[in-house]
């Protein structure tokens, strides 16, 4: 490379470095009002596309998230932020970022899920314990599904009363540990018990629809609960709408 080349390769790059901190400077508040003025998720926007911070709401949920921009990232064709979550006594922090193909990544998200933010997702009455999330990695591409999954959660569980048939069902939950991975671009949670026996497993595609089954084992903590099926059996099989949960 001559030296007309290689200063020519050095402006170049330099002018691009400045046009992104420029652009890294722009206000949140002002990028917001731009391209999504009719959004209602997030108020008291403050910082800038670096970092910043701001309150969000999704229906009786709200919090704060702060982020902070890992520009690095674009090597890679993709925008991406480090990101911590609060919710009450939930707190999850890891990397969200956009790519290519409408590719959408969680990245090492840790933390905890609040049994306050449990009942807001699902009315039902839920144990006080929280439900803890480690190394949580998904791969989800457009309308085609989910492509990748690893991490787990873990949770100490204890008495859910949930509805059933006008009714309130109890069922006391054991210590269990979800593994997370992708089966057929679904998203699948599977439970185990303590001794790393099957209890229930979780499915959701790219349509929204959840599909569960829950073994005999799982359903022998329920004190009402009278089937006599093996231990690994899946007794109960449902599918539906994840959205048709909130309104159980």
């Amino acid at each position: 490379m001559t030296n007309k080349k290689r200063i020519r390769f050095w402006a170049i790059f330099f002018l691009v470095l400045f046009g992104l901190f420029i652009v890294l400077q722009v206000p949140a508040v002002w990028l917001l009002k731009k391209f999504a003025p009719d959004q209602r998720m997030l108020q008291n926007v403050s910082g800038n596309i670096w970092q910043g911070q701001a309150d969000w709401n999704i229906n009786t949920l709200q919090g704060t998230v702060h982020w902070s921009t890992r520009p690095w990232e674009l090597l890679r064709l993709r925008v991406a932020s480090q990101v911590t979550v609060h919710s009450g006594q939930t707190q999850l922090q890891g990397v969200i970022a956009y790519g290519v193909a409408k590719n959408i990544y969680l990245q090492h998200f840790n933390g905890k899920i609040s049994p306050e933010t449990l009942s807001a997702l699902v009315a039902w009455q839920w144990p006080s314990t929280s439900i803890n999330v480690k190394d949580l990695s998904v791969n989800y591409k457009g309308k085609t599904g989910f492509q990748s999954a690893e991490g787990q959660l873990s949770w100490s569980g204890g008495m859910l009363n949930y509805p059933i048939e006008q009714r309130f069902e109890r069922i006391d939950i054991p210590p269990l540990v979800g593994e997370v991975s992708v089966e057929k671009e679904k998203l699948k949670l599977l439970l185990k018990d303590s001794q790393k026996q099957r209890m229930a497993d979780m499915l959701v595609g790219a349509d929204g629809m959840l599909d569960v089954q829950i073994t005999q084992r799982f359903l022998l903590h329920s004190p009402s609960y009278q089937g006599k099926a093996g231990l690994d059996t899946a007794v109960i099989s449902t599918r539906q709408p994840l959205t048709s949960l909130r309104g159980q």
